[in-house]
């Protein structure tokens, strides 16, 4: 009989925390991006424009997606290397901007320094916002700044570095 009750406490007690972890688990979202991601965990991105064409129709979802920018949005790897470029740019004494049309090339634009200024503009407002992408820029222009050696042209030595890197 020991051994009986033992197993029926043990049954109760999993029972429990199983349910403790379920309830855990089954947390309702907070927001409406943490019900967007649980969605698109659950069922996948397909699924969910379904459900939504479903509920909205396809005109009214067309219209939304006419709104957004057509562009996908910068990452803050990007904008921390922008941002890091213009740090480094400021601590030699050059223009940002023209550092960065030296390194990625004026791409046909017909005002390629504008379109940089502006994009390094963006950048550091977005950093301004968020703390730790400020801090890996400024380490990054620290080790561009410590790794330069005798190199004398900055944009030669920058284009070098950045190779692997992707400036949209």
């Amino acid at each position: 009989m020991r051994g009986a009750n033992w197993l029926e406490m043990s049954e109760k007690e999993n029972t429990a925390k199983s349910l403790a972890k379920l309830k855990a688990w089954t947390k309702k979202p907070e927001t409406t991006e943490d019900l967007v991601v649980l969605a698109l965990e659950n069922g996948g991105l397909q699924e969910v424009v379904e459900i939504l064409r479903d509920w909205c129709g396809s005109g009214e979802i067309r219209k939304c997606l006419n709104k957004l920018n057509h562009r996908d949005p910068i990452d803050r790897f990007t904008h921390a290397r922008r941002h890091a470029v213009e740090i480094y740019a400021k601590r030699h004494g050059l223009t940002p901007a023209r550092l960065m049309v030296e390194i990625v090339g004026d791409l046909g634009r017909k005002d390629p320094i504008g379109a940089e200024r502006y994009k390094l503009r963006m950048a550091r407002k977005f950093l301004n916002n968020d703390e730790k992408a400020l801090i890996g820029a400024k380490s990054l222009a620290d080790q561009w700044e410590n790794s330069r050696g005798t190199m004398s042209n900055h944009g030669v030595y920058l284009k070098k570095i950045t190779q692997g890197f992707v400036f949209p």
